[in-house]
């Protein structure tokens, strides 16, 4: 049996559709997401998924925030958390190089910004990367079209910027303990792209939950 291009090692048994390549079990476990870039389809990719249970570890102080949010939170803002979830996954489509770290520290820089506005002194925290740069600009369109004075429809009123904050830290929560520590991770994104998929309210709003 050949060996393993990557390590050179061990016996090449697994095909990675990544490298277009037979690979080694133990490359494939440990190298997987971190600098093999993994398309979500691949069979041992979602079987790792399966099986592990490495969840990234949320701020304290943005765990807290999201605890103590009334339980009519989602009810509320479920036109709002749907629109954005899909809005990013409309942007994963149009960029593939797209990982869950970028969606994570653009729904925080949005937090940033709102902070300041609520501050009256507003400063914009626009990431430097092109591809997050891109997701912020996007996102941060939606949030100011539901905080128009006129209340988009579907809402009673227009979103505060204090609403606009519980639903930042919510998404980025749950962005966080949906995802895994590797640094190419889809894993959030993918179940984005799931949740996509669905017609119904009450499906999408159970798949943004953290």
């Amino acid at each position: 049996m050949a060996r393993c291009p990557l390590c050179s090692e061990r016996p090449a048994k697994r095909f990675c559709p990544a490298k277009n390549a037979r690979i080694c079990p133990v490359c494939c476990g440990s190298r997987r997401e971190v600098d093999i870039d993994c398309p979500s389809s691949c069979y041992f990719l979602q079987a790792g998924r399966a099986y592990e249970n490495d969840r990234r570890v949320p701020d304290p102080e943005l765990a807290a925030a999201v605890q103590h949010l009334d339980k009519g939170f989602i009810h509320r803002y479920n036109l709002i958390l749907n629109a954005v979830c899909l809005t990013i996954h409309e942007e994963r489509v149009t960029s593939s190089w797209l990982v869950d770290t970028d969606v994570i520290e653009v729904l925080k820089s949005l937090s940033a910004t709102m902070k300041t506005l609520s501050s009256g002194i507003y400063y914009e925290s626009m990431p430097e990367s092109g591809i997050r740069a891109s997701l912020y600009r996007r996102v941060k369109g939606l949030l100011d079209e539901f905080m128009q004075p006129e209340p988009h429809e579907g809402l009673d009123q227009a979103l505060k910027v204090s609403d606009a904050l519980n639903i930042l830290n919510f998404l980025t929560l749950g962005a966080i303990v949906n995802s895994n520590s590797r640094p190419r991770s889809r894993q959030y994104l993918d179940m984005l792209a799931e949740m996509a998929k669905t017609t119904e309210p009450e499906q999408r709003s159970s798949l943004i939950v953290p």
